[in-house]
This record gives C-alpha cells, sequence and structure tokens, in this order.
C-alpha cells in the first residue's frame, strides 16, 4: 500500500500522514513546493497551468485528496471565490486525466468535501448525505468538487468526505475563539444561534484512515460529531475550560458583513448534520460530545 496525499501539509493531512507512518505504510505529497514539514517524499504540480510530476503516481495504491484554497482565510472577491472553486475541482479533474491517460490502477480515491454543502443557511432541519445541495456560493462549490471526484468511480473505490470545522489545539478556527476567551474578549456571534458541525482533529484522521485500509467503504458520509451545537453554547463550554466569564455582547452581524462580505455567512449561518451513516458502518468516534473534545484538546 503506498499512499498519495494532496494537501499534505495542512492540518489534516500533515496529521493523517503521521499515523499511515506510524501504520508502516507509505506516503507521498503532491505540492505546489518542495518545503514540507512532513517527512516524506514531494512532487510538484502547478494545477493552474496542467502540470504535475508523473513521477508522483509510480507504486500509488490510493489517493487522499485534500488539496484546496482556504474557505475563510481571505475575504470572499471574486478572484478569490474562482480560487476556491478551481483549487479543489481543477485539481481533481487534472488527477484524473493524468492517471486515465497512463492507465494506472488505482485501488481507492479518498477526498475531502465539507458540510458546507448544505449551505450557509441556520435551521433546525437535520441534513444528510442525500439532501440536494444548497443554492448558495458554499453548496454550488461543494457540489462542483464532489461532481468532479464523481469521476473516478468508474476506475476506483470512492469515498467523499463531508467534513465539519475541525478541532485542533493549534489550527484553524479553535485557537482563534480560545484566545479570544482566554483574553476575556470572546462572545457568541450574530445571535449565537447557528449550528457549528465540528469533528475532532482524531476522530477525522481515523475516519480517512479507515477509509483508506477498509475496502468495504464507499460513498458520501458526513463526518461530523453527534453534538448539535451553536457558535454560543461552543463560546460557553470554551470558557468553562479556561473558568472565563463571557461578559461582553454578542458580536453584531453587522460587525462581520462589514469586515469579511459575503464570508461572514458561513460564520453567521450554520446547520445541523446527521453522522448516522458514518454510524451505520460502524465508524464509532472517540469525541461525541463538545466537552470529551475540549477536555483531551485543553488537558
Amino acid at each position: 500500500m503506498k499512499i498519495l496525499i494532496t494537501g499534505g501539509s495542512g492540518l489534516l493531512g500533515s496529521a493523517l500522514t503521521k499515523k499511515l507512518l506510524i501504520n508502516n505504510i507509505e506516503v507521498v505529497h503532491l505540492t505546489r513546493s518542495k518545503s514540507s514539514k512532513n517527512d516524506v517524499k514531494n512532487y510538484l504540480w502547478n494545477w493552474e497551468k496542467n502540470e504535475i510530476d508523473e513521477n508522483c503516481f509510480i507504486g500509488v495504491t490510493h489517493i487522499v485528496h485534500l488539496a484546496g484554497a482556504g474557505i475563510a482565510e481571505k475575504a470572499w472577491t471574486q478572484k478569490r471565490k474562482e480560487l476556491i472553486v478551481k483549487s479543489r475541482v481543477l485539481t481533481t479533474r487534472l488527477m484524473h486525466s493524468k492517471i486515465n491517460e497512463l492507465n494506472l490502477p488505482i485501488s481507492a480515491f479518498i477526498a475531502a468535501s465539507a458540510v458546507g454543502i448544505y449551505g450557509a443557511q441556520t435551521s433546525e432541519k437535520v441534513f444528510k448525505e442525500e439532501d440536494e445541495p444548497f443554492e448558495d456560493f458554499l453548496g454550488n462549490c461543494c457540489m462542483q468538487w464532489e461532481n468532479s471526484v464523481n469521476k473516478f468511480e468508474t476506475m476506483s473505490r470512492v469515498v467523499k468526505l463531508r467534513l465539519g470545522v475541525i478541532l485542533d489545539k493549534n489550527h484553524g478556527a479553535l485557537p482563534r475563539i480560545a484566545n479570544m476567551v482566554k483574553n476575556g474578549i470572546g462572545s457568541p456571534l450574530g445571535n449565537g444561534q447557528q449550528y457549528m458541525p465540528w469533528i475532532h482533529i482524531d476522530d477525522a484522521v481515523n475516519i480517512f484512515f479507515n477509509s483508506i485500509v477498509n475496502e468495504k467503504i464507499f460513498g458520501t458520509f458526513n463526518a461530523v460529531s453527534s453534538d448539535y451545537i451553536t457558535n454560543s453554547e461552543l463560546t460557553k463550554k470554551i470558557g468553562e475550560v479556561f473558568n472565563k466569564k463571557i461578559w461582553l455582547p454578542n458580536v453584531p452581524s453587522f460587525v462581520l458583513k462589514f469586515l469579511y462580505g459575503e464570508m461572514s455567512d458561513t460564520i453567521l449561518k450554520g446547520v445541523k448534520v446527521s453522522n448516522e451513516k458514518l454510524k451505520a458502518i460502524d465508524l464509532k468516534l472517540k469525541y461525541e460530545k463538545i466537552e470529551e473534545a475540549l477536555s483531551e484538546i485543553y488537558s
């Protein structure tokens, strides 16, 4: 078994690489720059120029596709939105066309997707994998992303994992919120009633790992915990961890809209997402409740 990972230097890619190496599984990365914090062989590609080092595929049995420009890193200008979509869709198409051209045998193609497919909306409905993509930027982006992954179904087993917010001590959304709370300036965003589907980094890694090694796993899964928690509840739970009272009023929606424009919808809105399909294939999560996840992260 040999795994090729795109986006391997990111939070999830790095953690997954470590788990694979610990289990004596060979890993290589497909990257835009030679430097890597992970001690694995790197191969270069430039999807904008349709260039890829074909040597990256030598001996590869499984591909894990995590590459994509950060959703919440910068304001959504038209140019940024195009980059967010193209960095996911065109990378997938490039790999598919190259593997097809070289007639390479691939056992599985495992791709990240996101619960953003259900849209930037706030609803009491519990969304499942069979629900239609929402008609907004994120919904359409995820739909195009997954459609490009579907092309691999004619040549290999395909797994699409719709990730919630990944909780990790040092990276992503959690340290940003935690630092505000620790400094006594944390407060819920907007009305605070938007749901935040989440997953502990260890559980996310475990789901990807099992999707690689278990040949019976295929299809689309929501990779989230069972805990339906709102932004307001999460902020309070983090406050409890640091023994800090949340005393400031909520950050008004108009402030976030002024600062982040259209992207603020991803912060101010959120839905409940079911993980029943994941549980049905006996993929048990270690951290089901937010208290358990925060306890482990800040132990």
